[in-house]
């Protein structure tokens, strides 16, 4: 085996290593649906399902391990509450229009992603009063 290879190997041993180490903080809890969820079920149940399958990676209550959450906290400095559920000045519209064009670090997600059907349920979840 040349020096190359030599380097390479431990560049791969290295790096696999530092990947099975434990992280050094705890992982937000959070896991996709299934499709079918959110196709059935009341609009406030769909709603939850397109949430928890699209955002709460990002949005979820408390802004630890939750990068959206803990921006809109840092933006609004607790004026509004920063996880989406709590808030109370959404409108439809507005979670349409940020879903489809995205903000700052968030991208826009497309209709193979999020269907309109479902962002309709999304709007409707995070705007109920």
């Amino acid at each position: 085996m040349n020096r190359l290879h030599v380097l390479a190997l431990v560049a791969l041993a290295s790096s696999t290593a530092a990947l099975a180490q434990e992280p050094p903080f705890p992982i937000a809890a959070w896991s996709r649906t299934t499709a079918s969820a959110e196709d059935s079920g009341s609009p406030k149940e769909r709603g939850a399902a397109v949430f928890n399958n699209w955002c709460s990676a990002c949005h979820s209550r408390g802004p630890q391990n939750a990068p959206g959450t803990a921006s809109l906290q840092m933006k609004y400095q607790g004026s509004v509450p920063a996880a989406l559920q709590d808030r109370r000045d959404l409108t439809p519209d507005l979670v349409k229009f940020f879903v489809r064009n995205g903000v700052a670090m968030m991208a826009p997600l497309r209709k193979t992603e999020v269907s309109d059907a479902d962002l309709d349920a999304l709007a409707a979840y995070l705007t109920q009063r």
